[in-house]
């Protein structure tokens, strides 16, 4: 049974194949039909049967969201970078121990491995010669390749212990040295400690004994003063020069000039020149 619609597109085209708009003669009333269709459904129907595309709504585009992780991985990679720039030679040792740790761990993985070289080998040898003289010349030249780079790893550690070694008893022998230097040093500074006091009391002892002989001078002085100048003469004529200058030169001017007067002339000379400090060349 066709529907209202049906028959309104069937009057339409053809009333476009005639060039006449004839209306449907059929009536139908709404109220007794019911769709269960909704508008938009219904426009695409419509849209469908006079040969149109149905309008899709566009879909919305999705914000793109910031790449969190990217940008965390990126800010890890920096931080780690700039630690890397203020303790580089912390990171440089940590590597070194790394590649040493990986290089004895090597070798020890190549010591075992020595002993199914050399049952291979025997094996081979067991066999029967089925394979060509190349061959055999190639396999013994990679396990010589390979017993040779061994060899040079532990050469090398071997050398570098050595090393550690010979390092650390310098630093012994250094260490030793500086003790026996600072030893030394400290007898030295009691030495120049002992001396100091040596001089000091060799000084006390001089000064002490310059001020008794000024003492007794001092007395010879008021001594020879208090003398008659004839006898005071015959005692100067025999007298050490430089006791004789120098109890003179403390003498009041009167008496010395007295005593002068009565020495022979030579005596005096020789006196008045040592007074004075003057040296006969």
């Amino acid at each position: 049974m066709k529907t209202g619609y049906d028959q309104f597109f069937k009057n339409a085209r053809k009333a476009a194949t005639d060039g006449e708009v004839t209306r449907p003669t059929r009536q139908f009333s709404t109220s007794n039909v019911h769709f269960e269709l909704s508008e938009e459904d219904i426009e695409k129907q419509l849209k469908l049967r006079m040969g149109m595309k149905p309008t899709t709504a566009k879909k919305k585009k999705k914000r793109k969201s910031i790449p969190w992780k990217m940008v965390g991985v990126s800010f890890l990679g920096l931080m780690v970078t700039a630690y890397g720039f203020q303790n580089y030679e912390q990171v440089e040792r940590y590597v070194k121990r790394i590649e040493i740790s990986f290089l004895g761990s090597a070798n020890a993985e190549e010591a075992p491995k020595a002993k199914p070289t050399a049952e291979a080998k025997d094996k081979a040898a067991a066999k029967p010669e089925g394979g060509t003289e190349v061959a055999k010349n190639d396999v013994a030249a990679a396990e010589g390749g390979k017993k040779a780079m061994g060899d040079e790893e532990i050469d090398h550690l071997s050398k570098l212990n050595d090393r550690k070694k010979e390092l650390d008893e310098r630093e012994e022998e250094l260490n030793r040295m500086e003790q026996e230097l600072t030893a030394q040093k400290e007898e030295l500074d009691k030495r120049l400690k002992d001396l100091e006091d040596v001089r000091r009391g060799i000084s006390s002892v001089l000064e002490e004994k310059v001020k008794g002989d000024d003492k007794k001078i001092d007395t010879l002085v008021q001594m020879y003063s208090d003398m008659k100048a004839p006898q005071a003469a015959k005692v100067f004529e025999t007298m050490d020069e430089d006791l004789a200058v120098d109890i003179l030169g403390r003498m009041k001017k009167k008496n010395a000039a007295d005593i002068m007067n009565l020495l022979k002339p030579d005596k005096a000379q020789s006196l008045s020149e040592k007074f004075a400090g003057y040296k006969r060349k």
